[in-house]
This record gives structure tokens, C-alpha cells and sequence, in this order.
């Protein structure tokens, strides 16, 4: 069979396509009460349905309706609700009865060829029984193929640059949940859902997070800026909390965050980014990296690129040979806490890893690691997702590789303290490119790759790569081999988290 997703043409076959248990019901009808042959009574021609928070307008023909839902779980049991049930007074969702609209569903699946029926009767008692079909995987959203099993502990997390979706899936390639809003047309305009992972809150719970552009904001969209909200969800995926910046000095409050990195102590404690446009020492329109942090409804510390003069000396000079006037001089893409609570940052324009002085308060560099002017055995250029590992004391890079061309898993090891780097390893580097985003993640020894935005249309359908300790490949996503896929398909981030 073929299904198309914005001009991709795709085969339904491997990794979810594969899922074809079908859930269906049938529903045995009783006869009628003698006094609802009432001239007044119509059939119903719309049926409001809620699911996990979803709402559906159902417009109902008298036949078979279908429908693709935009987010579901196997989780745990989704609710499914009926708005308006008294339209409806035989009713059963997924072949539960549910007199009052309201019913919790353990799905078992989720694909394209999973499907959930509605099957009721409605008020008119025509005497007909009628369907309405949910499709538990929306019919837009891509498929994509998984490749053997992963074995570190964990499940994988895949948010796109352009697509508005956001996945969960387990080490056996299983989908156990997604979140879709589709769009018409890509581009700047229309960005996608960025950095969706999971938290382990110093409150002891569990959230998630993604982050959503705002179409409030839309003229300031930029290359590499997606301003909108940190969406917060509970350990259920019920949205609880949207996060915006707060009001400082030269900041308005409910000015957008960006999505390239968030970090969260607890929903009330957290850090997050945008960028401000600002005029240079060189009395040029640049944009300012800016990071705050909240605590309790109140900024305890904020930074800006503007503050340090000295980044505009910085800039890696492959940005500015591809762009002169590069107003996006710094561009902030991640942040990590190192154990003595100051800032480890990566700036991908400037090639470079710094610590900044949280604890302190002065916002000052405490050192930089550059990629691009050292004359050291290791180098990196425009990297992201950058991460301090305690237990060996290294510091994780995602270096794109926008000098070579060539994407390498890096890992150096770096004194804290003084920011002087002691060693290198290159723990993957087999050619392929990624221009931009991607993410590096170890567990269980195993290391994960996120390939983000790929740089070579021919080579392009990797998603993300689970290596064993010997650095062979044990798990993969990707896009299906016959899907004309490009740059707009790209991953923001594809993260494992446990």
C-alpha cells in the first residue's frame, strides 16, 4: 500500500507500519422505548470527542467516519471522551460501553494500521448502527524504520525541525507515545516541536517538556531562533504549564524563549533562552544570546552575549564566509549544570565550550574551550549539545564538522576547574554530515547518536544510532530507503533519556 506525507512517497512497511493488530468492536443493539418516536427527534450530525485532552468536532454523515487522532499512549490507559452523549444512547469506544461519553482505554498499539472504533446509535433511533473510526497513528505523521535493539536503559525521544511531532520510542522500536499537529507548508515560517525529553525533578517527579513556536511571534523568526514556549507536561503528558520569559531589566515580560536547550530543576525552577536583538561595539544590528533563570516566579540570575564584548572576536570564521554580516554572532544551542553549579555552555558560531560563573553572580567566563583556533590534537566546529560527565570528568561534544564536513561523536577531557583539556577521543566519525543540531547521549556504556539536519541530500535518512561498548551499531531509526526525504526532515534532537 502507498501513503504519501507532503510529497514523500513511502511504502507502509517496517518498523510501525509493521503493527497490524486492529482494534475493533461490535456493539448488539436494543429495541427502542416506545416514546422516542418523537417528530422532533433528529439524528445527530456531529459528535465532540476528547481524547488525552485532544479535542475532535466530528462531523457525522450516517456512514463510516474516520478520523486520525494527534496524540496517544500505550502507557497506559488513554480517556476517550463524548462530549455530547446524550445524542448517543448506545454507545461503546474501542468495544467498552460507555453510557455517560466517558471511558479509559488500554491501547495496545499504535500505527497506521491500528485503528479504534466508536460504534453507536443516536437519539433519532433510526434503528442503524453507525461507526466512527480513530486512527491511532494520524495519517500524515511519517513512518519511520527501527533496526535491531537497543540495551542501555532508557527510551529514545525524536523532535524535528520542521515537523510538529514529537515521539517516544522504546529499545525494540515500539512508538509509545506521539503528539502531532500537521502543517500545510515548511519553512521558516513554519517551525516544528524542538527538544522534546524528560526530566527527573529535584521534587522527586517526573515531566516532560518540548518546545512550541508561537505564532504571536512569527516576524522574528531567524534562522536558528524558533521563538515561542517551553511546553511542561506531567508524567501522563497532560500539559500543566506553559513557560515564557519573565520581565528584567531589557526584557518584556511573555517575550518568547527559544527551543534550543531548557534546563528544569522543577516546573518553578528553570532556565531557559532566546535571543534579543541589540546594537554591537561595532554599531551593527546583532542578535544577543540571552539566558534567565526563574525561581518561584522571579529571576534569580539572567546573562547576555552583549555583556562580553569579547565574543564578537570569537566567531568561527566558516560562519562568516557563508554569512558576512552575521547578526546571530554567538548562537547559544545548549546548556549543562557542572557540579560546582556554574554554567557549561556551547556557542556553535564561535566554536566554542565555555563555564560561566553562576555561583559567583558575575555572569564572567571562568574559561573557554575553543574548537576552531587551538593548536591541540582535537578541534570542533559549529557543535552542539555539549554535556559534562561526572563520572570520568569529560566533557561530550556533537561536533557537526562544518570545516570537514564530517560529523564526529567527540569526547574530551577537561579539568573543571581551569578548562584545560587533557585528552581526546573520537568515538564515531564514518563520514556521514550533519549542518546542524544532533545530540550526543551515553548509557549503559552504549553511546547514542542524534544526526539532526543531514548536510548531503544523498546520504540523509539517519535519525539516531545506538553503539555498543565495541562502537558497533546496534540500533537505528530512520527514514524508510524509498522516502524522498531532504534537509526540512531533518531532527532537531533525538535523545535517549532513562
Amino acid at each position: 500500500m502507498i501513503n504519501s506525507f507532503n510529497g514523500i512517497r513511502h511504502h507502509r512497511c517496517g518498523g510501525f507500519g509493521l503493527l497490524s493488530v486492529v482494534v475493533f468492536a461490535t456493539l448488539c443493539l436494543t429495541s427502542c422505548d416506545d416514546d422516542s418516536d418523537s417528530p422532533d427527534m433528529k439524528p445527530a450530525t456531529t459528535m465532540s470527542l476528547t481524547v488525552n485532552g485532544e479535542h475532535y468536532e466530528i462531523n457525522l454523515t450516517g456512514k463510516t467516519d474516520t478520523i486520525n487522532l494527534r496524540t496517544l499512549t500505550v502507557e497506559f490507559p488513554s480517556h476517550f471522551t463524548v462530549d455530547n452523549p446524550q445524542s448517543f444512547p448506545d454507545l461503546t469506544i474501542g468495544g467498552k460501553e460507555a453510557p455517560d461519553g466517558d471511558c479509559y482505554l488500554m491501547v495496545d498499539k499504535i500505527s497506521h494500521l491500528h485503528h479504534i472504533d466508536i460504534v453507536y446509535t443516536d437519539a433519532s433511533k433510526v434503528g442503524k448502527i453507525h461507526k466512527v473510526v480513530l486512527n491511532t497513528l494520524h495519517k500524515r505523521v511519517p513512518p519511520i524504520v527501527t533496526k535491531g535493539n537497543a540495551t542501555s536503559k532508557g527510551d529514545f525521544y525524536l523532535s524535528f525541525v520542521y515537523l510538529r511531532l514529537i515521539e517516544k520510542v522504546d529499545n525494540k522500536g515500539r512508538l509509545l507515545y506521539y503528539r502531532f499537529e500537521p502543517l500545510d507548508n515548511f519553512g521558516d515560517g513554519n517551525t516544528g516541536w524542538w527538544d522534546f525529553k524528560k526530566h527527573h525533578a529535584d521534587n522527586g517527579n517526573t515531566y516532560y517538556s518540548y518546545h512550541e513556536p508561537d505564532s504571536k511571534f512569527a516576524s522574528l523568526v531567524m534562522s536558528g531562533f524558533n521563538p515561542g514556549k517551553r511546553i511542561i507536561m506531567d508524567e501522563k503528558y497532560n500539559k500543566i504549564k506553559e513557560i515564557q520569559l519573565m520581565a528584567a531589566d531589557g526584557v518584556e515580560e511573555g517575550s518568547p524563549v527559544d527551543g534550543h536547550d531548557f534546563y528544569m530543576y522543577t516546573p518553578h525552577h528553570y532556565i531557559v533562552s532566546s535571543y534579543i536583538k541589540k546594537t554591537s561595539t561595532k554599531d551593527k544590528d546583532i542578535y544577543a544570546a540571552y539566558l534567565q533563570e526563574v525561581k518561584n516566579g522571579r529571576v534569580v540570575f539572567d546573562w547576555w552575549s552583549t555583556n562580553h564584548t569579547e565574543m564578537e572576536d570569537w566567531v568561527d570564521p566558516i560562519f562568516t564566509e557563508s554569512e558576512p554580516d552575521l547578526k546571530d554572532y554567538v548562537h547559544y544551542n545548549s546548556i549543562d549544570i557542572l557540579p560546582d553549579g556554574n554554567w557549561l555552555c556551547s556557542f556553535r558560531h564561535s566554536s566554542s565550550v565555555v563555564k560561566i560563573d553562576r555561583v559567583g553572580g558575575t555572569g564572567n567566563f571562568l574559561w573557554r574551550v575553543a574548537g576552531a583556533d587551538n593548536d591541540g590534537s582535537y578541534s570542533f566546529h559549529g557543535q552542539h549539545y555539549v554535556r559534562y560527565h561526572k563520572e570520568d570528568g569529560t566533557v561530550s561534544i556533537f561536533n557537526n564538522g562544518n570545516d570537514t564536513r564530517h560529523t564526529q561523536l567527540l569526547r574530551l577531557s577537561v579539568n573543571v576547574d581551569d578548562g584545560t583539556v587533557s585528552g581526546s577521543d573520537v568515538l564515531h566519525n564514518d563520514g556521514y554530515f550533519t549542518q546542524a543540531c544532533g545530540a550526543l547521549v551515553f548509557s549503559d556504556k552504549n553511546t547514542i547518536a542524534g544526526w539532526g539536519i543531514p548536510g548531503n541530500n544523498d546520504d540523509c535518512r539517519r535519525l539516531l544510532t545506538e553503539y555498543d561498548q565495541s562502537g558497533t551499531e546496534i540500533f537505528s531509526i530512520s527514514w524508510p530507503a524509498d522516502s524522498k526525504v531532504d534537509s526540512f526532515f531533518g531532527s532537531y534532537r533525538c535523545v535517549k533519556c532513562e
